[in-house]
């Protein structure tokens, strides 16, 4: 049984600093980013984590690396926690694409079934989501390192953790969409009788 999952979001990248939609692409952690991730990892050091979770993607993994140093724990990598595929808006700036595209932009954001040109929607994302805490839950339940602790990280992205937090909270997809969320962010969800709850969301104070 997982009783606590805490979602963790990358450190700081050279795109998310200059507004770059990334994406399935990607970019280096900046030098602020390093320095996030290793106070994160000394945070999440002393918490009795059971397992680490992690999307493929190079920042996430250099996340999830720094963690797992810090815990002598393996790193499990599900695809299925990819940042939302924004298609062929990766690789240009936010603001360029809703000034450029900006019918389509605002579609996206209106409509869940909307998806970005050759991406995603939503509710894509959505999906994918639930799939791979299908796959976290059972790799949890089948003995990984430590899993009797019940508490583990899953390192992912920050649309990715705003809409799985509609998700774990049963919540129409596109209340994302009023969430922040930082990089090197902690947000804590524990199980309660049949359902998560929200204990911290965009907790970055490690980082200050």
């Amino acid at each position: 049984m997982i009783d606590q999952l805490i979602l963790v979001r990358h450190g700081e990248t050279v795109h998310n600093v200059a507004g770059i939609a990334q994406g399935w692409n990607d970019s280096a952690l900046s030098t602020a980013g390093e320095e996030q991730v290793l106070r994160l990892a000394e945070r999440l050091a002393v918490q009795d984590i059971g397992a680490i979770f992690s999307s493929p993607l190079s920042r996430a993994m250099a996340t999830a690396r720094a963690i797992a140093a810090a815990t002598g724990l393996q790193i499990h990598t599900v695809d299925e926690l990819r940042e939302m595929n924004y298609g062929q808006w990766e690789g240009r700036a936010f603001h360029e694409v809703r000034r450029d595209d900006a019918s389509v932009y605002e579609q996206w954001i209106a409509d869940p079934d909307a998806a970005c040109p050759n991406g995603e929607s939503h509710n894509d994302l959505r999906k994918r989501l639930d799939r791979a805490f299908q796959i976290i839950g059972v790799s949890a339940s089948n003995g990984g390192p430590k899993a009797s602790a019940g508490r583990i990280v899953v390192v992912t992205h920050g649309t990715a953790i705003r809409v799985a937090a509609t998700a774990l909270l049963d919540l129409p997809v596109m209340a994302s969409r009023h969430f922040a969320q930082d990089n090197a962010s902690m947000n804590v969800f524990a199980w309660r009788g049949d359902r998560y709850v929200l204990k911290a969301w965009n907790d970055t104070t490690h980082c200050t």
